[in-house]
């Protein structure tokens, strides 16, 4: 029995994958769903002040008092 170098991730007697992987990534499902999630992130990071979920609380306001200095 022979064995045969390992040429990438597809079976044997199949076609291998045409192209670069960077031109097919885009007929992955996996790829859709991950920039789906992606671009709702960004969204509600957005839109939330950066997934801020309660109020900031309000700016301390300089006294407006005597001055302590002689």
């Amino acid at each position: 029995m022979a064995s045969h170098p390992s040429r990438g991730s597809h079976q044997q007697g199949s076609t291998p994958p045409q192209g670069p992987a960077w031109k097919r990534i885009h007929h992955s499902k996996f790829f859709w769903v991950a920039i789906v999630f992606l671009f709702l992130a960004m969204g509600i990071f957005v839109l939330t002040d950066g997934f801020l979920l309660r109020p900031r609380p309000a700016p301390i306001a300089p006294s407006t008092g005597p001055a302590l200095a002689p």
